[in-house]
């Protein structure tokens, strides 16, 4: 993993929106995203999802306050990995994002505006979400461009090209996103390792580099 100051812009801070709720940036941080298709979850990723929940919760319940405090730092982290990896592993969703020609549609709208926008350090088209990390960049007049807007010119793109790729109409992207602000070393070498890796824990490949739908930016190397 590279130096922070690599990818470090600097220290001020903006406030944006992602759907309706407030998050407070820092600019030098990168933002690890994710997004999916859109379809009816299956009752059994609901039911299994929610037994981990129950069992996690009883646990919890179970720790003293200090060791309940730390667990519950990590609650959403956890919980989104659960809910990941279900999806990922489910045959009764959608899955067509990881081929070649839908691949590339995907690939075209996240370099489209890289170095414009945003610094594009990773990301992995899964066949049914999409997992990437930014580090939105500063504009001239000193603001930076919105989350919610860099998502949503993604998506209206890709949904437009991979819909007449398929002969197909309507809604292609679900609404929601989930967005976390990296925010140390430590947590950026994290996202990064979970991002790429996310093939492997599907059982999709036997290493990260051999799953087309990757990138590892050079900034992160080394």
């Amino acid at each position: 993993m590279s130096d922070h100051n690599t990818i470090s812009q600097t220290n001020q801070k903006f406030l944006y929106r992602s759907r309706n709720l407030p998050h407070m940036f820092d600019v030098d941080k990168p933002v690890f995203i994710t997004y999916r298709l859109k379809f009816t979850l299956p009752q059994a990723i609901k039911d299994g999802y929610a037994q981990q929940k129950e069992e996690w919760h009883k646990q919890l319940a179970g720790l003293n306050r200090d060791e309940r405090v730390e667990r519950l730092k990590s609650k959403d982290a956890r919980f989104f990995a659960w809910f990941d990896d279900l999806l990922a592993k489910s045959p009764d969703v959608p899955r067509f994002l990881h081929q070649q020609d839908i691949c590339d549609i995907i690939t075209q709208s996240f370099k489209h505006f890289d170095g414009i926008r945003y610094t594009l350090l990773a990301y992995s088209i899964m066949p049914n979400h999409v997992h990437v990390l930014i580090l939105p960049r500063i504009l001239e007049d000193g603001s930076i461009f919105s989350l919610h807007h860099i998502v949503y010119t993604w998506k209206k793109y890709t949904a437009h090209a991979i819909n007449k790729r398929l002969g197909r109409s309507g809604s292609l992207w679900q609404k929601e996103i989930y967005d976390h602000l990296v925010r140390n070393e430590q947590e950026l070498s994290n996202v990064v390792s979970y991002i790429l890796m996310n093939p492997v824990k599907a059982g999709l490949v036997d290493e990260w580099q051999k799953w087309q739908g990757n990138y590892l930016s050079p900034l992160l190397f080394g």
